[in-house]
């Protein structure tokens, strides 16, 4: 599974800087250390002593980003498991109300700068794309056991845009005519646009991945 991740406004790295305290005015070098004396010192007399109301550093905070729980990768893509035999009439998923993803579509920006500037990081995204592949399975596997045989290779891409409120606001889905048999594309729409992704103070995400299937065996 692959990511491009687009974010409407604000997209960038943090950078980690020195935390610093200030207990007070700063004070100057000199007296009569003749300016020996460094940076958090004063001279007092002759002699270079820490200086309190400089500015005090702590060591640089790490920037390690957190693990995040995320289910075993999918090794089986689109595995019939029922009998065949037994499978009610076909009937797709209704997928009528989720909006197609449109890119020239107008968004809002909050030109004030009311909005916060908060994305989701990939390894967050990661997790909670591994939860949806696995609902996609199940509509390739439903697809696979109404076809009576297995499915070609191919890939499948995604595109969604995803809300602050962790709602998928539209998502469009391609997929190769081996692929699209048997409601794959709305049941697969419908697969992402019904997870509840994580909420976050920023603007709109548009996301992009793809999953490779390969035959079953």
């Amino acid at each position: 599974m692959r990511f491009t991740l687009f974010a409407v406004g604000f997209l960038g790295m943090a950078l980690v800087q020195v935390a610093c305290k200030r207990d007070g005015e700063t004070a100057s070098p000199g007296g009569e250390c003749d300016g020996m004396c460094g940076r958090g010192t004063r001279c007092d007399g002759k002699v270079c002593v820490v200086d309190y109301s400089q500015d005090i550093c702590a060591s640089p905070e790490t920037n390690e980003t957190p693990v995040v729980p995320m289910k075993p990768p999918i090794t089986s893509w689109g595995e019939c498991y029922e009998d065949r035999n037994q499978m009610p009439k076909f009937k797709p998923v209704d997928d009528k109300s989720i909006p197609q993803f449109d890119a020239n579509v107008a968004r809002n920006v909050d030109m004030n700068g009311n909005g916060g500037d908060e994305q989701l990081n990939e390894a967050v995204l990661n997790s909670h794309m591994r939860e949806v592949e696995y609902a996609i399975n199940d509509c390739l596997a439903k697809a696979a056991c109404y076809q009576g045989s297995s499915l070609p290779n191919g890939r499948i891409d995604f595109t969604f845009r995803l809300m602050g409120t962790g709602k998928v606001e539209s998502i469009a889905v391609a997929a190769p005519t081996g692929l699209s048999v048997f409601g794959i594309i709305p049941c697969a729409r419908k697969a992402v646009a019904d997870h509840a992704f994580p909420t976050y103070d920023g603007p709109a995400m548009t996301v992009r991945y793809n999953i490779e299937i390969g035959g079953a065996e």
